[in-house]
């Protein structure tokens, strides 16, 4: 046997040394508390002989102090951290156990130890539900290993076997002695049956058998009933974030329920999940990435070899003759089990008009539309009806007589279909399209069709089986040999126990729940070391999953300015949010810096989505390894505050991820007011020392910055990345703000008037509008008569150029500034334009380059690297600094527009924002890297 022996202070390696010695014949390992080296080295010498020093393992988490406050809660710790490692036994050193007696403990037969306590919460029988009825299968056989309670939220039980033999308690019962059962075991599906457990598993967690994967139809009708509050809201938001809500938003709530599972609170108050497909854990690792269903038991659906009638019997019960051949589909119907193709396929088949040929629906009909349908449709099909509800006496007289079953699915929830396995127990020859967990089964025990099947292929399987008896004997026979070897109740209940016992072995989820019962019991200790437990408490909790990718949306919560960086923030969230990379949830964060902590921006999410979401706190975020921090908004100050709390984020296994928009304010400082360069500076080398990698929004940005910190080479242990990525230019993608100014028409109609040369951007020295304006001057005065149109709001150092501009003689005649326009009014500006003058001295990348080719406007631009990098053979080019350069350039750019030869924008390459966000994924994710700074 592998024991583990723990050890959490050395005040116990008495007691520790003498179940060493007592159990020197199983393999034996080590588990020391927060111990120095030194004492890990003694450790060595002292259990020399009695366990290798490569099964001493690592010391568990270290607190301050040496309180017995502080010692208990190490205490606490410790425990937790051996659910690590998996073992057949555990000896507590400081348990007070005599070590001889618990060593010989370790060699009783396992019949010789009483059964474990097992709460078993789950319907049964006559609750109208596949599972009760399973449940009253595996009981029996969990019973050989448990003594078990059942756990009951109904008003009659129908189960003698579970009568007679079980203790049947209620929840209310349950709740009040949860704490005497060793083992909980929840069976939870999507439907009301299994209302009462989703508030019970937060509070007692147990091992959860998840029948239906989705689970947002219980949910949303728990939140519809009087009192239900926002159950179904938290629950789809903690499972899909606020990527969830606008999916919801956009797709209306009944398609939401149907297309989202909204079960990550179940999953993650689970002390264990077993399925009984491949397929639902395929949809755990679709759903919430991959790795998602890590740990989980996929264990056979059983299925108990019941006593059929004789065929001969059933069919006189059933009004057959002898010769009549019996198709039956058994379920509930409903829209999902493809009734209504099945009946379409049979009146298309010979079948329908032979009168020999019945067609049986074996179960109750929908409720709704769908059942009013099929009721009407089978009225005109001769020997073809629904049963309606069936007991499990008729459910087996037809299981007996019937010829051939169909058994089709769609739109699954992640249920295995009981149904199926009983046909091929049964021996009848079926038909299933593969779909969800049915694709799963052997295609040699019965004749599966494909998934998206066409009528015609299930028709021909009808008039086969009709046709070939030997083929449905062959297809009985090998049905019934599978069912008996993978799904008979034996050793599924042997497998139950298995996986039910690893889990309370070694499930992070169940331990860490135990350790945070030992923590309440600590009562208080001193500020500081609360503090200190509370950061090892949140560091010591299971991995999220899915992961989180943080986005930073500082700058945007303390002032949303829907202008430049920021409408490039939000242009990139949306875009994450409408297709999270998988595995991965957007969260939008944020700090007020000064080394506060950052906080999940919830409150302003719900403002600015303006969406339909639970209320939720502004709480701590709780970063783990494998999570990504991504700086997107540019908060200078708070970010290089917070350095620290960055690096703490780095030494748990967060990767950090910054974008940077150019590095102007330390290539050109005289551009920027005052201390900008300074705080610049400050800022980029604070995240050049933390940071796993920098993007950049050109690549001429990033070779800038490349070559920068090439020349300032920052501390760090690790090397450096820089990428590159372009930004997106599909305005709508980006929330567009709304709205025209009261004197729109008149403006529109003065740019009509006359050519129109348009630029955008804010008013900044190295925008270049001083020499734009006087390049237009020398136009004027020439007697070329065009427009100048500036769009954008007034920066810094720029208050001579408003007085002259404000002042102009050609002011709203031919010169126009239009200061905080919508995006709505920016559209029909780019409209009724002519073309764009790109002027600036220094840029991280253009954007209204790319949006002029996408209004087809000509462009002239500076000569600058990015300039050329975005625009490339699609733009002429000018350089100079003084007006007559530009206005030359100006002249011989209106003429060739005049004459249809100036480079035309229309094919510019350009990305929309979807884009944008997946080439800063390619980097972040992807390792798509430009350049790689080594460690200094």
């Amino acid at each position: 046997m592998r024991v583990l022996i723990s050890l959490p202070h050395t005040d116990y390696l008495g007691p520790a040394l003498a179940f060493a010695e007592a159990a020197r014949q199983h393999e034996l390992w080590l588990a020391p508390g927060a111990m120095s080296a030194q004492v890990l080295d003694e450790l060595s010498a002292t259990f020399a002989g009695l366990i290798a020093p490569e099964r001493i393992l690592p010391p568990g988490p270290a607190l301050a102090g040496d309180s017995h406050w502080s010692r208990a809660a190490q205490r606490a710790l410790h425990a937790y951290s051996l659910t690590r490692h998996a073992a057949d036994g555990i000896f507590h050193s400081d348990a007070g156990l005599d070590p001889q007696q618990a060593a010989a403990a370790l060699d009783q037969s396992s019949d010789a130890r009483a059964k474990p306590r097992l709460a078993y919460v789950s319907p049964l029988p006559p609750e109208r539900s596949g599972i009760a009825d399973y449940s009253a299968e595996l009981l029996p056989e969990l019973a050989r290993h448990y003594e078990i309670t059942v756990i009951l939220c109904q008003e009659k039980l129908d189960c003698p076997w579970v009568e007679a033999e079980l203790p049947v308690r209620d929840v209310a019962w349950f709740q009040q002695h949860a704490e005497d059962f060793d083992r909980v075991l929840y069976h939870i599906g999507n439907s009301p049956m299994h209302a009462h457990m989703f508030a019970l598993l937060e509070s007692v967690p147990g091992v959860v058998v998840l029948h239906d994967f989705y689970l947002s139809n219980i949910l949303h009708h728990l939140q519809e009933r009087p009192g239900g509050g926002a159950v179904f809201d938290r629950a789809a938001f903690d499972a899909h974030g606020y990527s969830g809500l606008l999916a919801r938003a956009r797709q209306g709530l009944h398609d939401f329920v149907w297309s989202h599972p909204c079960n990550q609170r179940v999953l993650r108050h689970a002390g264990g999940v077993i399925v009984h497909s491949a397929y639902a854990r395929q949809l755990a690792c679709q759903w919430y990435g991959p790795g998602a269903d890590t740990g989980w038991a996929q264990l056979p659906l059983l299925r108990a070899a019941n006593t059929l009638p004789e065929r001969a019997a059933a069919r006189a019960a059933l009004g057959l003759n002898e010769d009549d051949f019996l198709v039956c589909s058994f379920g509930l119907l409903g829209p999902t089990k493809l009734n209504h193709r099945l009946l379409a396929a049979w009146q298309a088949s010979p079948l329908a008009r032979d009168s020999q040929a019945h067609l049986v629906f074996v179960g109750e009909n929908d409720g709704g539309r769908y059942g009013q349908q099929m009721t009407e449709a089978i009225a005109h099909a001769p020997r073809a009806k629904i049963s309606g509800y069936v007991d499990s006496t008729l459910y087996h007289l037809y299981l007996a007589a019937c010829d051939a079953a169909v058994q089709l699915r769609s739109a699954t929830r992640g249920e295995t279909s009981a149904a199926v396995l009983d046909c091929l127990l049964a021996g009848v020859a079926t038909i299933a399209n593969a779909h969800g967990a049915m694709a799963e089964l052997p295609s040699t025990v019965l004749l599966q069709l494909d998934d998206c099947f066409d009528d015609a292929d299930l028709c021909a399987a009808l008039v086969r089986l009709r046709g070939d008896a030997a083929l449905r004997a062959r297809l009985g026979q090998a049905g019934a040999a599978y069912l008996r070897a993978e799904h008979a109740p034996a050793p599924v209940g042997e497998r139950y126990a298995g996986a039910i016992e690893g889990f309370y072995r070694q499930h992070p989820r169940l331990a860490y729940t135990s350790l945070l019962q030992r923590v309440a019991q600590l009562g208080p200790g001193t500020p500081a070391e609360m503090a200190a437990l509370a950061a090892a408490v949140a560091e010591a909790a299971p991995p999220n999953l899915p992961r989180r990718l943080y986005v930073d949306v500082s700058a945007m919560v303390q002032r949303d300015l829907k202008t430049g960086i920021q409408r490039v923030v939000r242009a990139i969230l949306m875009a994450l949010l409408d297709a999270p990379p998988a595995g991965y949830r957007i969260e939008p964060v944020y700090t007020r810096g000064g080394g506060t902590p950052y906080r999940y921006a919830r409150q302003w999410m719900a403002h600015a989505l303006e969406l339909h979401a639970p209320e939720l706190e502004d709480a701590p975020i709780d970063a783990r390894a494998g999570d990504i921090f991504l700086g997107i908004d540019l908060f200078m100050q708070g970010t290089y505050q917070n350095e620290a709390r960055l690096r703490a984020m780095a030494e748990r296994g967060v990767q950090l991820h910054f974008v940077v928009y150019d590095i102007l304010p330390l290539l050109r400082p005289d551009c920027f007011p005052y201390g900008a360069e300074d705080d610049f500076r400050t800022w980029v080398e604070a995240i050049a020392r933390v940071a796993h990698g920098l993007t950049c929004i050109s690549g001429a940005v990033a070779d800038e910055l490349h070559t920068w910190l090439q020349a300032r080479p920052p501390q760090r242990a690790t090397a450096l990345r820089i990428g590159a990525f372009h930004l997106g230019a599909d305005i709508d993608a980006s929330q567009p703000s709304t709205g025209l100014p009261e004197q729109a028409d008149s403006i529109l109609a003065a740019l009509a008037a006359r050519p129109t040369v348009l630029m955008v951007g804010t008013v900044e020295p190295r925008k270049a509008h001083r020499q734009a304006l006087a390049a237009f001057e020398l136009l004027w005065a020439r007697g070329i008569d065009v427009n100048l149109v500036i769009v954008g709001k007034l920066g810094w150092m720029m208050e001579d150029f408003e007085n002259k501009a404000l002042g102009h003689a050609e002011y709203q005649r031919r010169l126009f500034w239009l200061q905080g326009i919508s995006d709505e009014m920016l559209l029909k500006v780019y409209a009724a334009s002519d073309g764009l003058l790109a002027a600036s001295e220094g840029e991280g990348f253009g954007l209204p380059l790319i949006e002029a080719a996408q209004h087809g406007l000509p462009i002239l631009a500076r000569g600058l690297p990015v300039f050329r990098e975005v625009t490339g053979a699609h733009a002429s080019y000018f350089d100079g600094l003084e007006a007559s350069d530009l206005a030359g350039a100006l002249a011989d750019w209106l003429a060739a527009l005049a004459a249809g030869t100036a480079p035309r924008s229309e094919g510019m390459p350009w990305l929309t924002w979807a884009d944008s966000a997946g080439q800063l994924l390619d980097c972040v994710l992807g390792g798509k890297w430009r350049h790689t700074l080594p460690p200094a």
